[in-house]
Formats: C-alpha cells, structure tokens, sequence
C-alpha cells in the first residue's frame, strides 16, 4: 500500500512538471532545451500568404481554403514579422 502511494506521488509530480514546461518552455533548463523533445517545444509554426491586394499575412493558423501559403516553423524568440514597407529596399 504504501509503495503504491510513493509511484502515485512520484507519477504526479512528473506529470505536473512536464506541463509545466510543455506550458512555458522558454524556462526550460539548457540542456532540456538541446534535446530532441525541448527543440520541438520551442518550435512555433507560421502560416505566410499573399492576400488579392498584395498584402501579405503571417498567422499560426492556416489561411482560408484555396489560398496558397507557405509553412515555416521557427523557434519561438524569432521575429517573423516582414519589415515595414520604409524599411524595405
């Protein structure tokens, strides 16, 4: 009986803490965030497409149906946002 309470607690508190950083994996420790498992945590995927105007749309959700659009997936600290069109040469 016992035993069975102790694997219990211990299956909780992993449980707990892998939500944790499944919820905020940039407080990942740096050799977690190496890994295979913490590299995909960290990943964000954007949707980019030109709308008939000619602007051009950056989501994390898919544009409507029959858009071409590209997939990218980048890590989560990286802008992705296009420059402004006076920055843009």
């Amino acid at each position: 009986m016992r035993r069975s309470l102790w694997f219990v607690a211990l299956l909780v508190s992993l449980v707990s803490l892998a939500a944790y950083f499944y919820l905020h994996p940039e407080l990942l420790p740096e050799w977690a965030a190496r890994t295979q498992i913490g590299q995909d945590l960290q990943t964000t995927t954007i949707y980019k497409w030109q709308d008939d105007a000619g602007r051009w749309h950056v989501s994390d959700q898919p544009p409507p149906a029959g858009t071409e659009y590209h997939v990218e997936d980048y890590n989560r600290d990286t802008n992705v946002l296009p420059l402004p069109p006076k920055l843009q040469q």
